[in-house]
């Protein structure tokens, strides 16, 4: 009995194999038959389907084989010597793979639902396997069943078992594909049948996966790391994804890529990579971040770890605070925010850091004239648990002997930042991400006065995985922001002034996909603490008065939804909505003032007192997102984008000053949220083959509820602000065009932007109306704007980088002219903002030299020479003036007003 049962299934795996090899006959004349035309009409005459790569075949003529009458009789004499090899499967599809017969692998979901791809690897013939790999996915009894199915996996890199995000993967008989996620999550539809899944990431070796799908499935995939070689694109994985993104204005760059701009002295810096981007500025050395579209600096969203940084900048903004050796790449979103972004109206950039080495103990360190940095990573368990931790701290207080400007010569600077993060997968559903963040910065400025302030942020994550379609990010956080001046010049008039903003957060995002739908939708609670100011006696002999400005708080809610939908591979529409909700709260105080007469304190008619946990004001609303995108042809689209956006904090800022005494601001009873509305459009052309990338983009923003300040405002400790300020709305309309080549020794970005950003004061009282209720411009309107990088690789071992910036001189207003009143001098000012100070102008350059590139080394060195500011071009930040014995005299700030070489010398261990 058990021997017939062994004979009749041996029968049954018999038939079945003779069965999917059955022969095809030959029955069309293919002399003058090219070999795609030959493949073209045997898919017609016999209904099979063949996968096999163009540059595999294409030297292959069919007619030169005569007298053939089967398929696999031909392929055996036309692949002799070739190392080619046919296979067909049960469905009749027929594979052509090279350098590895491969045999048939059949592992359906209704027996495995997970699939790993080192699975089906032997260790010997693991580069053959990879460009042959052929897998059945599903049930076999579902072939016929009608609709699409969803195949969808993680993909890692081997050596470290990271996740990699924004791999392209790209079905190609479908000319469709789709892009990782940040946790190398991807989901991809398709129609039941053979296929041949492309994943193509920069840096790493490119996979060609034939899967036979019958319903769906989970793949997994590892790739290995791969050395480019020169000719070859930095972001050839990159270029589908450039015109498959939904959003007009989102531009993901990888860290490798901001390895290669020129450096700041030494060290790779996001925030430089950032103002190459066209459409973002800076009003200069000495800021604390930068310009989007015409936004203000307090419109920008960083997120790290998922949490907002406060203080994006070190050194004067010199250095962005977040160190750049953790990051793997970020995402900036000028237009086309996400539905799941929200509490800002003009940006996000959102930062990718790393997970941490699963297999093995690396690093990489640096030292420069100016910094010096640490990064340590590896398993805490191998393959399930990885920590990440680096540092990195400054001693340039050398450097400012460097400078022209006494002030700078007699000052001091330091800056500290740490980051520390673990992630561990608890089971095949549940990843666990632990992180922490902390910097530090201390600078005294020609005087005895000192300050400091820090960013700190801790940040736990979950996600968990409900079904290869479904998964859950789960959040909180902690973000806080603090700075503190302290004077000891005299013992009576000694003081300490400080200020600080915490927001803790708890959010939940879930992803949905099906067939071409991808649903993302969550919710969010924040929690937000703002110290206005304290002002104290240092010490007990100071005769300063003690006062605390009472703290702010407010609760910020949010729940959102978002689709992406495709109708087909060429037209897809990404439509959300997200509805916030922001309410202060006690206990505080509210003046109520004279509704006929301007806010002052004579026309304080009563005074509102609030008890612990009474709601002081409330705002609600929805934000609406939309992005269209539309694939004019295989190498062109055009995308659409509209938001509508909130935000609730305002930022109180001194333009002059480069400490860092800006105050954040929540909304109040008078102070409103700041309302966005922004339409944008773009188009993106791939040309010369895919190795230049251009693009044109054009935008309108409009802002409600902004603020600017009234004649001598006074924004430090000042318990009741609304005095001071002026509201405005805002407009800002601009033209970006990018042209990039990335590819080949010699690449470039060529960046230009026009763009006009314009306030008009909306109050209704004398003291509250800027130039008479006319439009002007914005303190960093810079109407022009260009960015030009050039990089020439030499050699693996030796490249070059050089970087250009230009742009219009921000808005100044000057004094015109000066009279007595009595024995008093009166100072009369042109109309705010009617001049500019001189144009902004930067060149930079550096060379980095490699030590050789054996893998086996136990440290592979490399240098970077550099010289910020090559031209010594006296570039001016601010303009301001100060009546000396009743003459009035006009200063020009410069922060960097001379050539500053460096030297940096760094290695991976």
């Amino acid at each position: 009995m058990k021997a017939g049962s062994v004979i009749t299934l041996f029968l049954l795996l018999l038939t079945k194999q003779l069965s999917a090899q059955e022969d095809i006959i030959i029955g069309w004349d293919y002399q003058n038959l090219s070999f795609r035309q030959f493949i073209s009409e045997a898919e017609e005459q016999t209904g099979a389907r063949f996968f096999f790569r163009d540059d595999w075949v294409e030297d292959l003529r069919p007619g030169d084989y005569p007298g053939k009458e089967s398929l696999f009789e031909l392929f055996s004499e036309m692949f002799q010597g070739r190392s080619l090899y046919f296979y067909r499967n049960e469905d009749g599809d027929v594979i052509i793979t090279k350098d590895y017969e491969l045999g048939h692998i059949d592992l359906s979901v209704s027996e495995k639902k997970f699939f790993t791809i080192e699975e089906y690897s032997i260790e010997e013939e693991k580069q053959k396997i990879i460009e042959n790999l052929y897998i059945e996915i599903g049930n076999p009894a579902d072939r016929n069943k009608p609709g699409n199915v969803d195949i969808s996996g993680y993909i890692i890199e081997s050596d470290t078992r990271e996740a990699l995000s924004g791999t392209t993967v790209m079905v190609e008989d479908l000319t469709t594909g789709t892009v990782s996620n940040q946790y190398g999550f991807y989901n991809i539809s398709l129609p039941r049948g053979a296929h041949m899944i492309q994943f193509t990431f920069v840096g790493m070796k490119q996979k060609r996966i034939f899967v036979n799908v019958y319903g769906p499935g989970t793949l997994n995939v590892e790739m290995n790391s791969a050395l480019i070689p020169l000719r070859e694109a930095v972001v050839y994985a990159q270029r589908s994804a450039i015109l498959q993104r939904q959003e007009s204005g989102a531009v993901k760059i990888d860290i490798e890529a901001v390895r290669f701009h020129a450096t700041s002295m030494g060290e790779p810096d996001i925030t430089k990579s950032i103002l190459l981007v066209p459409g973002v500025a800076s009003v200069g050395e000495g800021s604390i971040g930068f310009n989007v579209r015409g936004g203000s600096a307090d419109q920008n969203l960083m997120l790290l770890y998922g949490a907002p940084v406060y203080y994006p900048s070190h050194f004067f903004g010199f250095f962005t605070s977040v160190n750049a050796d953790i990051i793997k790449d970020f995402t900036i979103y000028k237009g086309g925010i996400p539905s799941r972004y929200g509490g800002r109206i003009s940006s996000v950039i959102d930062i990718n850091t790393k997970e941490g080495n699963r297999r093995e103990v690396t690093g990489n360190a640096g030292i420069s004239p100016v910094t010096t940095h640490l990064l340590v990573e590896g398993p805490l368990k191998k393959d399930v648990a990885s920590f990440v931790l680096a540092g990195r701290t400054t001693y340039s207080n050398w450097i400012l002997g460097l400078f022209n400007d006494p002030a700078l010569r007699k000052s001091q600077a330091s800056f500290y930042d740490l980051n520390t993060s673990i992630s561990w997968d608890l089971n095949r559903k549940n990843k666990l991400f632990i992180s922490s963040y902390i910097s530090h910065d201390a600078f005294r400025l020609n005087s005895d006065t000192l300050y400091n302030y820090q960013n700190n942020i801790v940040s736990v994550r979950l996600r968990h995985l409900f079904s290869e379609r479904h998964y859950a990010i789960f959040t909180i956080d902690n973000s806080y922001f603090s700075y503190k001046l302290t004077s000891e010049g005299s013992y009576n008039e000694a003081f300490s002034l400080s200020h600080h903003i915490n927001s803790a957060d708890l959010k939940a995002d879930f992803s949905f996909f099906q067939g071409r739908h991808e649903i993302r939708y969550g919710a969010g609670l924040t929690y937000h603490s703002v110290l206005p100011g304290s002002y104290l006696p240092l010490n007990d002999t100071s005769l300063v008065v003690p006062k605390i400005i009472p703290s702010e708080r407010a609760l910020e809610s949010a729940i959102y939804f978002d689709e992406r939908f495709s109708f087909s591979d060429a037209v897809s529409v990404n439509a959300g909505i997200r509805f916030s909700t922001f309410q202060s709260f006690g206990p505080g105080e509210v003046l109520v003032y004279n509704p006929e007469l301007t806010k002052q304190k004579s026309s304080v008619t009563d005074t509102i007192s609030y008890g612990k946990g009474n709601v002081i004001s409330s705002y609600a609303g929805p934000e609406f997102r939309f992005s269209l995108n539309l694939r004019t042809s295989e190498n062109s689209s055009v995308k659409i984008n509209y938001n509508h956006m909130r935000q609730y904090l305002h930022l109180l800022s001194n333009t002059i000053a480069i400490s860092p005494t800006d105050t954040w601001k929540l909304s109040d009873y008078y102070l409103r949220p700041q309302i966005g509305d922004q339409f944008a459009a773009g188009f993106y052309k791939l040309l010369a083959g895919g190795r230049i990338e251009a693009s044109a983009e054009v935008y309108y923003k409009y802002v409600r509820n902004m603020v600017d300040y009234k004649g001598m405002a006074e924004l430090i400790m000042n318990e009741h602000i609304e005095m001071d300020l002026a509201p405005v709305r805002g407009k800002a309309y601009g033209l970006e065009l990018l042209f990039k080549k990335t590819s080949g020794r010699s690449r470039w970005d060529a960046g230009y932007t026009w763009s006009r950003t314009m306030l008009q004061s909306t109050g209704s009282f004398w003291d509250e109306s800027i130039n008479n209720g006319n439009w002007f411009p914005a303190n960093y309107d810079k109407p022009h704007n260009l960015a030009l990088t050039y990089t020439f690789l030499y050699s693996r071992r030796i490249s070059f980088s050089s970087g250009f910036t230009w742009s219009t001189g921000r808005p100044v207003t000057y004094p015109l002219t000066s009279f007595y009143f009595g024995n008093r001098l009166v100072v009369q000012y042109s109309e705010r903002n009617q001049f500019r100070i001189p144009d902004y102008a930067r060149l930079d350059v550096s060379c980095t030299i490699n030590g050789n590139l054996r893998s086996n080394k136990i440290a592979n060195p490399h240098f970077i020479f550099s010289v910020y500011n090559l031209l010594g071009r006296d570039n001016v930040y601010s303009v301001f003036f100060r009546n000396d014995n009743n003459i009035i005299y006009g200063y020009r700030f410069s922060v960097f007003a001379r050539a500053i070489p460096s030297v940096s010398f760094n290695f991976d261990f």
